[in-house]
């Protein structure tokens, strides 16, 4: 936006309103803000430069006897001109940095999606707002290489390696007859015909015939392989991608009393690819992105704000992070809250690859 140009004392009054009406959801009067915050000022002068920053659009005045509470404009001013950088509380970042090492010890190979859904809660139940986490990945994964290791007489470890990073494994019955010259030979051809394709790709019938004829004898090695293809290739819907944690946040807060504003939201919410492409906007820049009122596309996010992180694989973005609530916000929080835990992500993500 453009800069307003405001007085010292005017950027902490617009600072201490937006910051009170945060604490207490009430608009803030002039007597508030001296007795609190600029005891030096009196509320005769205060009043004065609200009504300045009012006539700006960075204050509104719900009532004609009511103080004042931040416009989207007063909002957005406070998060790109007043909000200091901060960290996440240390004993926050400590609890974060404890869960999601817990969860890595626990997953295992397709279990991203648990540590991705484990990662909502926790940023919901940190944030007391509602948490949304788009899981990997945004755009389909094609093979990279797979590797068959023989494990026991008659098992073996098929090893698939994606696009994205991921490192997959599952364990196989080999075909009586195969010895050690001959697995080699199936990898080869498997990853001579398959190397670089998607899941699109390769279930074609052409394709399919083209492995199955250069492998005669190891049908159902062939058959599991592909199988497995499906299960570590095939796109995801968005509603197996999209995570949503804390919903039942949103109802204790004064701002969805109104049942029309809280269907309206809760309705987006449940519409999964309208999440994950409200996410998938936001995707591009690095770092922290913050979405209020209007400026979100989408009318039911009119009243909410979005505050939102992209995480990667192989520094390509993957997923998002992202806390939703009021515009009214504890922006100081959420902002670094959300930062972190799209950085644990991103080292979570690089040491499963």
């Amino acid at each position: 936006m453009k800069d307003p140009g405001l007085t010292d004392r005017q950027r902490r009054i617009l600072k201490a309103i937006v910051e009170e009406y945060v604490a207490t959801a009430e608009p803030v009067g002039s007597r508030t803000i001296s007795r609190r915050y600029l005891p030096e000022a009196s509320p005769a002068t205060i009043r004065n430069d609200m009504a300045d920053l009012e006539e700006l659009g960075l204050l509104e005045q719900p009532h004609t006897s009511a103080g004042r509470v931040p416009s989207d404009a007063g909002y957005r001013y406070y998060v790109d001109s007043v909000l200091e950088e901060a960290q996440a509380p240390p004993e926050l970042a400590r609890l974060i940095e404890d869960v999601l090492r817990e969860e890595l010890l626990r997953v295992k190979i397709k279990q991203v999606q648990t540590l991705v859904q484990n990662t909502a809660r926790v940023l919901s139940e940190l944030s007391n707002l509602t948490s949304i986490v788009v899981g990997p990945q945004v755009v389909p994964a094609s093979l990279a290489r797979i590797e068959v290791a023989r494990v026991t007489g008659r098992n073996a470890l098929l090893v698939l390696i994606t696009s994205a990073g991921f490192v997959e494994t599952k364990l196989v019955e080999l075909p009586p007859s195969i010895d050690e010259a001959g697995l080699r030979r199936m990898t080869d051809l498997i990853n001579d015909l398959l190397e670089g394709r998607t899941w699109e790709d390769v279930d074609r019938p052409g394709v399919l015939r083209d492995v199955r004829s250069e492998l005669p004898g190891y049908e159902s090695m062939v058959d599991e392989t592909i199988d497995f293809l499906r299960a570590s290739l095939e796109p995801e819907a968005a509603a197996d991608r999209v995570y949503i944690g804390g919903l039942a946040h949103l109802l204790d807060l004064p701002e969805f009393q109104d049942l029309g504003r809280t269907k309206a939201v809760l309705g987006l919410l449940d519409q999964a690819q309208a999440v994950a492409d409200l996410l998938a906007e936001r995707l591009g820049p690095q770092g922290v992105t913050v979405t209020i009122g209007r400026e979100n596309k989408r009318e039911e996010m009119a009243d909410c704000s979005l505050v939102s992180a992209p995480y990667h694989v192989g520094g390509c973005a993957v997923g998002g992070v992202a806390v939703l609530g009021p515009k009214r916000m504890a922006y100081r929080l959420v902002l670094p809250l959300v930062d972190l835990v799209a950085a644990r992500l991103d080292d979570l993500m690089r040491r499963l690859a």
